[in-house]
C-alpha cells in the first residue's frame, strides 16, 4: 500500500474550498420542502466536518452536526445518526464540556449496538473511553479502550472508510498509553508511546501525528522523568508544527519546552518561556492539552519564589477543571497546591496543604489513578516526616509503593523507594 502525504496547507485549503461550496448549495435549498431534507442532512454533515478540521472554525461545527442529527432523525437514517452523534460528542470535547461528550458518546453507543460494522462498535467504546478518561474514571475508561482495541483486527481487515477524520487506531493507542500511565502501569505505557510514534509517522497526517507526541509521548516522557526522550520528542514536534501550521500544537510544544528546561536546572529561562507561551494561548490555555503545563507553571512559580501567584494560577485552573467536570488532572493540581501552601508560610500553613494532600489522595484513589496516588502519598510522607509522624509516613508510602508492579525506573517510583529508605 502507498501512502500519499498530503501537505496541511493544501489540506486546510481544500477543505476552505469544501465549505465555501458547500454553504452556497445550502443557501439554495428549499429548507421548508420535504424533499430537499436528505440533501441538506448531506450538506450539514460535510459542513459540519470542514469546519471541525478548519483553522480556527471549530466551534461553528456543532449547529451544523446539530441540523445534521435533527434531519437524520426525521429520516430515520440511522448512518447519519451516527456521524452526527459522533461530531457533537468531539464538538463537546473541543468546548471542554465532558459530561455533555459523555452524554453523546453513550447515545452513539447506545445507536451502535446493533451494528455489525466493527467501525461503528470501536469507535463506541473508543470515544466512550475518551469521555471517561477525561472525567477522572480510568477503570471504566481502561474497559472501553481495551474494548476498543479487540476490533483492530477485524479493522485491519476492512477497507478504509473515509468517514472518520483521524485514524481510529493511531488515537486509540495514545489514549491506552494515557490511561495505563494514571493507572500505574508505566512500561506498558511507555512501550505503546514508542509503537504509536512509528504508526503515527506511518500514517502521514499532520494533525494526527500532533497528537501522537503531544497527548501522549511527550507528556509520558516527562512524568517518567526521561528528560532525553521528552526533549527528543518536543523536538519532534516542534519542527512537526513548524512544516505544518497548527498553531495551538506549536504553542504547545513552546510550553513543554519550557517545562523541560526548569527540569533541567533552568528555572529563570524555563519558567520565562511556559508563562509566555501559555499568555499567547490566551483561552485556549484551558484545553484539556494544555493542563499540564498550567499545573507545571504553578509549582514553577513556587520554586521562584512568586508563590501568591502559584496559588492563583492553581486556584483558577482548579475553578475551571471543576466547573467542567473535568477530573483526569484534578489530583495533581490538588497536590501542587499543597506544595505551594508549604512554601507560602511553613509550618503555619501544614494543616492547610495536608487537606490538600488529602484530598488528592482520596481522588486518586476514586479514579484509579495510581500514579497520582503515589505522586501525592510522597508529598505528605515528606511532610509526616518533617512533623516527625514517621510511622504514618513509612505506613502510607510503603502501602501505595507495594501495589506497583511495573515502572520502577521512572523518577517517582525512584523518588518514593528513597523516601521509604529514609523512613526506615
Amino acid at each position: 500500500m502507498t501512502i500519499v502525504v498530503v501537505p496541511l496547507w493544501l489540506q486546510l485549503s481544500l477543505f476552505g474550498e469544501c465549505r465555501e461550496r458547500v454553504e452556497r448549495a445550502l443557501a439554495s435549498l428549499d429548507a421548508g420542502a420535504a424533499a430537499t431534507a436528505r440533501p441538506r442532512m448531506q450538506l450539514s454533515a460535510t459542513l459540519a466536518w470542514s469546519l471541525m478540521y478548519g483553522v480556527g472554525r471549530t466551534r461553528e461545527a456543532g449547529p451544523a452536526w446539530a441540523t445534521t442529527l435533527e434531519l437524520a432523525e426525521r429520516l430515520d437514517d440511522r448512518g447519519y445518526r451516527l456521524r452526527a452523534l459522533w461530531g457533537l460528542c468531539i464538538d463537546q470535547f473541543n468546548n471542554g464540556e465532558f459530561r455533555a461528550a459523555l452524554e453523546f458518546a453513550r447515545r452513539y453507543a447506545a445507536l451502535a449496538t446493533s451494528s455489525t460494522d466493527s467501525i461503528d462498535l470501536m469507535m463506541a467504546d473508543r470515544i466512550l473511553a475518551t469521555a471517561l478518561h477525561y472525567l477522572g474514571d480510568q477503570k471504566s475508561a481502561r474497559h472501553h479502550i481495551e474494548g476498543a482495541l479487540a476490533y483492530q483486527a477485524a479493522l485491519a481487515q476492512q477497507r478504509q472508510i473515509v468517514r472518520l477524520r483521524f485514524d481510529m487506531l493511531v488515537s486509540t493507542h495514545y489514549f491506552q498509553a494515557r490511561i495505563l500511565w494514571l493507572q500505574g502501569y508505566a512500561d506498558q505505557a511507555m512501550r505503546v508511546v514508542e509503537h504509536n510514534i512509528e504508526e503515527g509517522r506511518a500514517i502521514g497526517h499532520a494533525l494526527t501525528f500532533c497528537s501522537v507526541l503531544g497527548q501522549g509521548a511527550c507528556p509520558i516522557a516527562f512524568l517518567a522523568g526521561d528528560l532525553d526522550a521528552a526533549e527528543r520528542y518536543c523536538a519532534m514536534l516542534l519542527d512537526h508544527t513548524e512544516r505544518n501550521p497548527v498553531r495551538l500544537w506549536r504553542l504547545w510544544a513552546r510550553c513543554f519546552n519550557g517545562m523541560v528546561m526548569v527540569k533541567r536546572g533552568d528555572l529563570a529561562g524555563g519558567l520565562a518561556v511556559l508563562r509566555g507561551e501559555l499568555e499567547q494561548a490566551g483561552e485556549a490555555k484551558f484545553l484539556p492539552r494544555f493542563l499540564l503545563p498550567l499545573g507545571e507553571l504553578a509549582a514553577c512559580l513556587g520554586k521562584a519564589g512568586e508563590v501568591a501567584q502559584g496559588l492563583a494560577t492553581v486556584d483558577d485552573t482548579l475553578v475551571h477543571c471543576k466547573a467542567r467536570d473535568e477530573g483526569w488532572y484534578m489530583a495533581e493540581l490538588l497536590r501542587i497546591k499543597g506544595e505551594l501552601l508549604l512554601k507560602d508560610a511553613g509550618d503555619r500553613s501544614a494543616p492547610t496543604a495536608e487537606d490538600c494532600f488529602r484530598g488528592a489522595l482520596e481522588v486518586a484513589r476514586e479514579q484509579g489513578a495510581m500514579f497520582w496516588e503515589l505522586r501525592t502519598a510522597t508529598s505528605l510522607a515528606r511532610l509526616w516526616r518533617e512533623q516527625k509522624r514517621l510511622k504514618e509516613a513509612r505506613e502510607l508510602l510503603a502501602e501505595v509503593y507495594a501495589r506497583f508492579t511495573e515502572g520502577f525506573a521512572t523518577a517517582d517510583l525512584k523518588a518514593a523507594k528513597s523516601l521509604l529508605e529514609q523512613l526506615a
